[in-house]
């Protein structure tokens, strides 16, 4: 008898350690995963995003380097937007995997419906809205922690005995 629940132990172990056999990317998901990421504008907000950045990295070399001339600087972006744009593809190719390591082939389906719905048309058109407010709130929220987290940090280590 003990031996009998012994081996089915072992057997819901090893089967419960298995790795489970991942959803094949069909054809078929593939191309809802691409409809998903053209409705929702994934990529574009990928574009948005590269271009912000960018404008943020030129400021810093013109700080760093206000020997380079202007002339020269602004015509930095357009090249580093050139980039990104021809090779969207391969960005693109690189998300479609992720999709469907986390979603399901019905699940993607279920969210091109929601997507498709007029809340979930007003959720994709708000996103980029909703996405910058909650970085700046994110901002602000960490700028209001850092005196806290100062204090915190300078009173542990005050009271293990370092210095500051």
């Amino acid at each position: 008898m003990k031996t009998r629940y012994v081996l089915a132990s072992l057997v819901l172990l090893f089967s419960f350690s298995l790795p489970v056999k991942s959803e094949e990317l069909s054809p078929e998901k593939r191309a809802d995963i691409e409809r998903l990421l053209d409705m929702t504008g994934a990529m574009a907000l990928s574009t948005q995003m590269a271009s912000a950045v960018t404008t943020q990295l030129f400021q810093v070399i013109k700080k760093a380097r206000p020997d380079i001339p202007a002339k020269v600087l602004d015509a930095l972006p357009a090249e580093v937007q050139a980039t990104f744009a021809a090779n969207m593809d391969s960005f693109k190719e690189a998300i479609i995997p992720i999709y469907h390591k986390h979603f399901s082939a019905s699940e993607i389906k279920e969210i091109i419906q929601f997507y498709s719905t007029d809340l979930g048309k007003k959720t994709i058109r708000l996103m980029p809205v909703l996405m910058q407010e909650s970085m700046l709130a994110g901002q602000r929220w960490g700028q209001s922690l850092g005196p806290e987290i100062d204090r915190r940090v300078k009173a542990r280590l005050k009271s293990e005995g370092v210095k500051i």
